[in-house]
């Protein structure tokens, strides 16, 4: 195989760990309440509702970035089983965006004309979140994914 193909290989995989790393670190104190008001929980919940949240917690900022580090780490070794994962989880993550950009798309569609009440003295400023980080995320997922799926590469994944 070419140098150029190892290369990109290797830059896909470390693009990959640190995707993981960083969702990881930024996804711990979410999974520490999550684990507080499991056992803890100041309000009534049902524990069904708990668990419910709780998983979808878990697989994001759990499951998901510790795939994308072990995909990472399989497809900076060249294994087969980390061209697997990898592809695997950019797969989820580009599912998951594409979902969550329709969603907002839908949202935003059928709320463009509702009227907003008037805002009262001392009201707190909500933040506003923009949806730009999304769609690279989901851009660049199924970039990788293409990128993982050409035909040198997947030849340096056959053995």
């Amino acid at each position: 195989m070419s140098q150029h193909t190892r290369y990109l290989i290797r830059l896909l995989a470390i693009v990959l760990i640190v995707y993981g790393g960083v969702e990881l670190l930024l996804g711990i104190k979410s999974l520490w309440w999550t684990i507080r008001d499991f056992f803890y929980s100041s309000h009534i919940t049902s524990l069904l509702t708990r668990l419910y949240y709780g998983g979808f917690i878990f697989f994001f900022n759990l499951v998901r970035p510790v795939a994308a580090i072990l995909g990472g780490i399989g497809l900076f070794q060249q294994k087969k089983w980390g061209w697997i994962v990898s592809v695997a989880v950019c797969l989820v993550i580009f599912t998951l965006g594409f979902a969550g950009t329709i969603n907002y798309a839908i949202a935003s569609y059928l709320l463009r004309y509702v009227p907003l009440p008037p805002i009262p003295e001392g009201a707190q400023v909500v933040r506003y979140y923009s949806m730009i980080p999304n769609y690279i995320t989901t851009l660049v997922s199924i970039v990788f994914v293409l990128l993982l799926n050409r035909k040198s590469v997947k030849q340096l994944f056959r053995h």
